[in-house]
């Protein structure tokens, strides 16, 4: 999940029109070039085609059917993220996949787990909060028929603060999934009942200036990898929780 922040492009005719007047033909043209060629995320079903799956799409916040309007909306909406970045930041991990655990937070329908799963970890779990975007997870391990899968597929849907973390090592995967309180709840959480002596890795995408903001206020959570993009929607950056009273050599 992440924030809306996708222009409406339904009505194209009126998009064109008001632009014109707003910042004449020419320029209007030089942008609609660049929408065009640009990729959009929302409307790649390259991976639902080889999967048979519905990952694809965009659910705004405000359709989340989240009851609290206070917890929805510190949800950010749904959008998956492509696979191959998903595939790239797993492999730059460089882990021994069988010692960790993968937890997705705001795993929406589910396509970050399915890639996750390509590699033998000990076990592979979504958790989302929004109970539609749950069931079309739990439909989406039914239908699924891509590449084989080498780890169990678990699907957990609830406030990610009641979420109880696996034993042992654990890879904890965002991308940008709720507002900087709940991220914020969430280390504080973490750090604090983290049994000594277990890693948990917390590669993060989109990682941006409010996401960064909230790490920065955890020095126990070292920033180990900081991966650029010319698309920002896919710079990570890669976090270690390493207690202060446990320094790792």
């Amino acid at each position: 999940m992440l924030h809306e922040s996708t222009p409406q492009w339904s009505d194209f005719r009126r998009v064109w029109r008001e632009s014109i007047g707003l910042i004449g033909f020419w320029m209007t043209l030089r942008y609609m070039l660049i929408w065009w060629l640009s990729y959009k995320p929302y409307a790649d079903r390259s991976f639902d085609q080889r999967c048979s799956t519905d990952t694809s799409g965009m659910v705004a916040t405000r359709d989340l059917d989240i009851a609290d309007s206070a917890v929805k909306w510190q949800a950010n909406l749904y959008l998956g993220s492509p696979a191959r970045v998903t595939r790239h930041v797993i492999e730059s991990l460089q882990l021994n996949w069988n010692d960790f655990c993968f937890v997705d937070y705001g795993s929406g329908k589910g396509r970050a787990l399915f890639v996750a799963a390509e590699f033998p970890f000990r076990c592979v779990v979504g958790v989302e909060i929004s109970p539609q975007l749950h069931a079309v997870a739990l439909q989406n391990l039914q239908c699924y028929r891509g590449p084989e899968l080498h780890a169990p597929i678990e699907h957990w849907c609830g406030n990610a603060l009641d979420y109880p973390l696996p034993e042992g090592n654990i890879v904890l995967h965002m991308y940008h999934p709720f507002g900087p309180d709940v991220l914020r709840a969430l280390l504080t959480r973490i750090r604090d009942t983290a049994p000594v002596g277990r890693r948990i890795v917390i590669p993060y995408v989109f990682s941006i200036d409010v996401s960064k903001a909230v790490f920065a206020a955890f020095p126990e959570f070292v920033c180990i990898r900081d991966e650029l993009c010319v698309n920002n929607l896919y710079r990570w950056t890669l976090y270690e929780l390493r207690p202060k009273e446990q320094p790792r050599s």
